[in-house]
């Protein structure tokens, strides 16, 4: 899918559903509240504690914020917008119950690698020599691989409905095949999370749940290539409709 045309998708998807977006992110906000107050402490004690316990405290606490089971709730609602399906919370609260120690599994095995890597690239740059700092190097390579692999594991999971090694496996395959797509949806992540932290609210008013909606729409286009799915029709809508909701 283009850009522009990826774009224009998730723009009329934001628009069609911004109120659910608002809601289903403030439910997010507070069932993960438990997850996000881990992440808390653990960015404090990575702080106060050194360079690389700081690189570490901070990539534990995304994984602890943004990786936890209860992002379950928003990658299913965006999934089924996406897919124009209908949204109902008995039927989002089944399936978080549902997919709850996958998904739980999956962040624990997300930072137990990623801190293992850390605390390698801490031991091997303390090496002299270029190989040291090449070791070092590797294990930051592989940090960046482990989170791009991370950001597809929840969305793979509500959408196929796979266990813990197969979401592993699949989500592997399309971080390796679709390197630019990652990429982008990484800094993507980033940029998500640095709106929320300068503004403070954002992370209450729909920007996580804005997210997931993006990255679920780059995704499905990517598993058409698999699926042999297409994208429905779309009708043809002009910024007039914001304007003049009426007359449309």
């Amino acid at each position: 899918m283009g850009s522009a045309l990826m774009a224009r998708r998730f723009f009329w998807l934001f628009y069609d559903h911004l109120g659910g977006v608002v809601l289903y992110n403030l439910l997010w906000s507070l069932i993960n509240i438990p997850y996000a107050f881990v992440g808390y402490l653990v960015l404090q004690a990575g702080l106060s504690a050194g360079t690389w316990p700081s690189l570490g405290g901070i990539v534990l606490a995304l994984i602890a914020t943004f990786f936890s089971p209860p992002a379950l709730v928003v990658y299913w609602v965006s999934a089924s917008w996406v897919r124009r399906r209908e949204v109902d919370f008995r039927g989002t609260w089944s399936l978080f119950k549902y997919q709850f120690v996958r998904a739980q599994l999956l962040q624990l095995i997300l930072a137990v690698v990623s801190a293992a890597l850390i605390l390698n690239a801490a031991f091997y740059v303390d090496f002299s020599g270029l190989f040291g700092l090449f070791l070092a190097a590797l294990m930051g390579w592989l940090l960046v691989a482990t989170g791009a692999i991370g950001l597809y594991c929840l969305p793979i999971l509500v959408t196929q409905n796979t266990g813990v090694w197969q979401t592993l496996r699949q989500s592997t395959l399309l971080a390796v095949t679709h390197p630019g797509g990652s990429l982008m949806g990484g800094i993507f992540f980033l940029l998500f999370i640095a709106l929320g932290t300068v503004s403070g609210i954002g992370f209450f008013c729909g920007l996580f749940a804005a997210w997931s909606l993006w990255f679920n729409a780059y995704l499905r286009g990517v598993l058409m290539e698999y699926t042999g799915e297409s994208w429905e029709e779309d009708e043809e809508r002009s910024l007039r409709e914001m304007i003049r909701p009426w007359e449309s």
